[in-house]
């Protein structure tokens, strides 16, 4: 039907899914006052890229070796998220695969010896290796109770919202439905975390988890379709639509959006209107299913693993600004856990389309706007997890430029997706290997970056009882020669350093004066 043709085009447009000091010794992470800290009590800003193997057939053994680590680090950057499966960790219930968790051990190496930090994101595209397409859960977990998959074309991720298979193999893991041996699959997938955080408890790279990759509600999508169909004349009030219903229905074989429908949610308030419909069934999913996985897992790690940092991600829904209900985690006693950042994915609507050059800045603004606010709320520092999605589209060098720059107003830190072969050449790198605030003795103010011009400016409020420097990332690919560097006040000392153990790798380090002040760094290419 064509009304069906309309809901399905207008949700997938509107949701689409598609993320240390140089020479010394690692050192582990905290949370203080909604900051990630490291040892010296230092700001840390963790800037690095999405890595990993989403094919079961290769293994999920990514192509990426020691060199690629390192050329993160030489590109100013100092963090990954490293992608892991579930499938992979545990082929058969309750056995897991050693042999490909030696295979994850060394990619964490070559990122120790590189000197970037990792996040274990337990990464899932439409639930599993069982669905077509898909990636994450093993076919064992898969509780579709003999559902079909749909898929109607178009991007991959339509499959969430047209697929029986992907809704009810979700909607019986947040129920944790009884799976092999009559364990709860759900059961199942805190055991496989726990397995996982176990070994690498003595991992200082290793300094947190991403819990689960995108959490989908389910079923429960069909109730945001029709919240969306109903708010339609209030979303869509004023807009320039086509003249009549024929027109109106033949706009929508405009591949890959409709101009018009691009247009009308360019406006942010109309944005807003379609977010505020879905919000209410986004909300009670995080509440009554999300959380309690959470939960679940977060008390399993705890049991082996007591200090890496967990990583929350909110539903899906949140990467285009939908309001997140997420709360935080709490032991037994309801103490909360004092380790823990929110990270989103933050995506505009023409992600994964041939339009992925022409994001809206109103639509990015209203959802980091959005995403800052809910970690305000939850009272933890804010990073992405996924951003960009560009894949060497050769004309998306403003539209990294126009989420760089919200990034540095909005977050702590980000993780572009993904690392693709041959991503130095594309038109977006200048926004990837650039300079960045590394670890800042105080608390960060303003950051900013003029890609075109190369002038990078850091003011943050040093605090003096750190006994360390402030430390940023010049990347030769930024400038090939040392940095002309410029501190205020005066009484800041300023220098520029090669990494010890890799000569092309640079930074620039800040001496904090004596006294309480306010200092600005300004760096442009040598």
């Amino acid at each position: 039907m064509q009304t069906e043709h309309w809901l399905i085009l207008f949700l997938c447009g509107m949701f689409l899914l598609p993320a240390a000091d140089a020479g010394a010794a690692m050192s582990r992470l905290t949370i203080q006052d909604e900051m990630i800290v490291d040892g010296h009590g230092r700001q840390i800003f963790l800037w690095g890229m999405n890595l990993g193997e989403k094919s079961s057939a290769r293994r999920h053994e990514s192509w990426h070796g020691p060199e690629e680590f390192h050329d993160l680090r030489r590109w100013g950057m100092n963090a990954v998220r490293l992608l892991i499966f579930w499938s992979a960790v545990e082929p058969t219930p309750g056995i897991y695969d050693d042999a490909y968790l030696e295979g994850v051990d060394k990619r964490i190496r070559w990122a120790q010896e590189a000197g970037l930090f990792v996040v274990l994101d337990m990464h899932q595209d439409l639930w599993s290796e069982a669905v077509p397409g898909g990636n994450g859960a093993p076919a064992w977990a898969t509780l579709d109770d003999g559902e079909p998959h749909r898929f109607l074309g178009g991007a991959w991720s339509t499959a969430y919202f047209t697929s029986p298979q992907v809704q009810r193999a979700f909607d019986n893991f947040w129920a944790n439905a009884p799976g092999p041996g009559d364990v709860g699959i759900q059961d199942r997938f805190a055991l496989a975390w726990q397995h996982v955080a176990r070994r690498y408890v003595d991992t200082p790279a290793v300094i947190g988890f991403d819990i689960l990759n995108e959490p989908f509600p389910g079923s429960p999508i069909r109730e945001v379709a029709l919240a969306i169909w109903r708010a339609i004349p209030a979303i869509f009030r004023g807009a320039s639509m086509p003249n009549g219903f024929g027109a109106l229905l033949a706009s929508l074989e405009e591949r890959p959006l409709p101009a018009w429908l691009l247009d009308a949610l360019d406006d942010p308030t109309r944005h807003r209107r379609a977010l505020e419909a879905v919000t209410p069934t986004a909300q009670t999913f995080e509440r009554e299913k999300l959380m309690p996985m959470y939960r679940r897992v977060h008390n399993a790690i705890r049991e082996v693993h007591p200090h890496g940092i967990f990583f929350l991600e909110p539903s899906v829904l949140a990467n285009v600004g939908v309001p997140s209900a997420i709360a935080p985690l709490t032991d037994d006693h309801g103490e909360r856990d004092p380790l823990q950042a929110y990270m989103p994915h933050a995506y505009d609507i023409v992600v994964d389309t041939p339009l992925a050059h022409q994001p809206s800045e109103n639509r990015l603004r209203v959802i980091f706007n959005q995403q800052q606010r809910d970690a305000g709320t939850l009272g933890m520092p804010l990073l992405i997890g996924e951003w960009g999605a560009f894949y060497g589209n050769h004309r998306t060098q403003d539209a990294a430029r126009i989420k760089g720059a919200l990034l540095e107003e909005k977050s702590m830190g980000a993780f572009y997706w993904d690392y693709h072969r041959g991503i130095e050449e594309a038109a977006y790198f200048e926004s990837l290997a650039r300079p960045q605030p590394v670890a800042v003795a105080g608390r960060v103010q303003q950051v900013a970056f003029d890609p075109a011009s190369g002038v990078f400016n850091c003011t943050w409020d040093a605090d003096p009882g750190i006994a360390a420097d402030s430390v940023f990332a010049a990347p030769a690919f930024w400038s090939a020669a040392p940095p002309v560097t410029r501190v205020t006040p005066e009484t800041a000392a300023v220098r520029v350093e090669h990494h010890p153990e890799h000569a092309d790798t640079v930074y620039v380090k800040v001496t904090t004066p004596d006294a309480p002040t306010s200092i600005t760094l300004t760096m442009q290419p040598g």
